[in-house]
């Protein structure tokens, strides 16, 4: 009997019920239903209407004259009036569409923050909110649930959008806690994310404002340094896939290597199995490669031998372009200028491809494991692979993404992937990038 007063239920079916007409009421008492409360608050009634022309580009308007209090839709373009009122005004209310008579979407939407937001219950439970949405309202309505409810009101959401989570994550006065469900032979499980640390993903713009929330609804996430590599890894994945039933994975791209340990381990958190593939040069960077073992549980002392081994052979071994070659190569794109004649954009583009390409680890990138040769230095290499592996981080062995397809020139990178999807490459991966799928599909199906 107590919870009757103290939890609301807002089932998917609840709400296209007719939840917001209303009986008039003594006004001597306390108002006892939502729609009541706007009747009695004219600015929470206004501040309710601006809600929803947010949404929907309509006002809500409150028809008083009636036998029921009503919600009707847009604006009768007239002030209200002391009963008894005149002819045009009940003409007016008379032409506005009620509100029972809208769309399961729109009335979703109102019957939803009309209970959460006018004298709601302390217990509010919502299941699927974003049924019946648009994305943009969807993740309008996210933000709203999070902003609005007026304290000691706590909201419980179960919900499929990353849309509406986005839209959670956009609010930033109210402490917000994600639970994340899955399911397994043994039961399901659930993983969460305390406020604090979803805190943490709203200090952070490049989480807070990009598409990795969207991997709470997948199985695994496969994180990539690009979108470029991500739509990559994604079409050659399915290929190999064979037809067989889908694992449910999503390829996100961080923006650069720099992101990806601790994207990797805010989704984690989460309880979402991660992987994370990058370039061959992520060995090339000390400071990336400790904090990426702090973010996902490794440890430097462990690969510290191996990692020496491998810079000191590239610093001593790998071939490089030399000074004054790299003088005749400029010297050639530069040809004969004229005083006071500026490089052009083709010439910048030339020799800044040729100074990034004279280094030891351009070449490593190119030719992939090779480059090293054979003996310790690239047995001390395997074992970084197979060590950086079984935390979640895949690198490539071909040395980068283009790797994977010699035949298609690098030298336009931005024209690479157009010139391997044209060419149909995507659909006739090497064995190398298969073997390089199932490591990957292994160490996911293992972290669930």
């Amino acid at each position: 009997m107590i919870a009757h007063f103290l939890v609301a239920q807002q089932s998917t079916q609840e709400r296209l019920n007719n939840q917001s007409d209303s009986q008039l009421w003594d006004s001597a008492l306390p108002p006892g239903h939502p729609t009541q409360h706007l009747f009695a608050d004219r600015e929470a009634h206004h501040r309710f209407s601006d809600l929803v022309r947010s949404a929907f580009g309509e006002p809500i308007a409150l028809n008083r004259y009636e036998q029921q209090i009503r919600l009707q839709v847009g604006d009768p373009g007239m002030e209200d009036e002391v009963p008894p009122i005149s002819r045009e005004l009940r003409e007016a209310y008379q032409r506005l569409p009620q509100l029972n008579q809208q769309g399961d979407g729109f009335r979703s939407f109102v019957n939803l923050l009309l209970h959460t937001l006018a004298r709601p219950k302390p217990v509010i439970v919502i299941d699927e909110p974003e049924a019946f949405l648009h994305p943009p309202q969807a993740r309008l309505l996210g933000r709203y649930l999070a902003e609005l409810p007026p304290s000691p009101c706590q909201v419980f959401v179960a919900t499929h959008s990353a849309d509406f989570v986005s839209g959670i994550l956009e609010a930033t006065d109210k402490p917000v806690a994600l639970v994340r469900i899955s399911r397994s032979v043994s039961g399901p499980r659930a993983r969460v994310l305390e406020p604090e640390d979803v805190a943490q993903i709203l200090r952070t713009p490049a989480l807070r404002y990009s598409n990795i929330i969207s991997g709470l609804f997948h199985d695994g996430v496969v994180l990539g340094e690009s979108e470029g590599d991500c739509q990559f890894y994604a079409a050659t994945f399915d290929t190999l896939a064979k037809g067989r039933p889908n694992s449910n994975l999503v390829f996100l791209p961080t923006g650069g290597k720099a992101k990806l340990a601790d994207t990797a381990r805010r989704l984690r958190q989460c309880g979402i199995p991660v992987a994370v593939v990058a370039d061959l040069d992520f060995l090339n960077d000390r400071a990336l490669i400790k904090r990426a073992l702090n973010a996902l549980g490794g440890d430097f002392t462990a690969i510290e031998s191996d990692l020496k081994t491998l810079e000191d052979t590239v610093n001593s071994t790998v071939t490089v372009t030399s000074a004054p070659e790299i003088k005749k190569e400029i010297n050639r794109i530069l040809g004969d200028p004229r005083n006071g004649e500026v490089l052009t954009t083709g010439q910048r583009k030339d020799i800044t491809a040729l100074l990034k390409s004279s280094g030891a680890w351009s070449q490593i990138k190119k030719a992939g494991l090779p480059a090293l040769g054979s003996g310790e230095p690239y047995a001390a290499v395997l074992r970084l692979l197979d060590y950086f592996a079984g935390i979640g981080v895949f690198l490539v062995p071909v040395g980068e993404l283009e790797g994977w397809v010699r035949q298609v020139p690098a030298s336009n990178k931005s024209g690479w992937l157009t010139k391997v999807f044209e060419d149909g490459h995507h659909l006739r991966p090497s064995p190398e990038l298969g073997d390089f799928r199932a490591k990957v599909n292994t160490y996911l199906a293992s972290s669930r």
